[in-house]
């Protein structure tokens, strides 16, 4: 029990310590996970080579949507939503570009 509190109090902010913010934490958590959605998509189509069920019109707009995002968290100094909108962006190119290729092979 006593650990418990150790980690509540290691995310509450104290104007005496370099901790994180609270709001800042959660936006890594945020991106990371989001992130991640991507990683098991990649993954299937890579290892089975099969992207057909893939909606190209879903991975364009995810490349424009992030890219907003990626304007909007730029300009707003937002870094956990800049590395996520930039990683979703370059996981979406490879997506679209395996996907074209995989197309033109078969």
């Amino acid at each position: 029990m006593q650990n418990y509190y150790k980690l509540v109090i290691l995310f509450l902010p104290d104007k005496d310590t370099n901790l994180m913010p609270i709001e800042e934490l959660f936006g890594w958590i945020a991106s990371i996970l989001t992130t991640l959605i991507f990683i098991p998509q990649i993954h299937k189509a890579f290892k089975t080579r099969l992207t057909n069920d893939i909606s190209m019109l879903m991975i364009v707009l995810a490349v424009l949507g992030n890219t907003a995002w990626l304007i909007h968290a730029s300009l707003t100094g937002n870094t956990p939503l800049i590395v996520c909108a930039s990683l979703i962006i370059i996981m979406s190119i490879v997506l679209i570009i395996f996907k074209v290729k995989n197309e033109k092979a078969g």
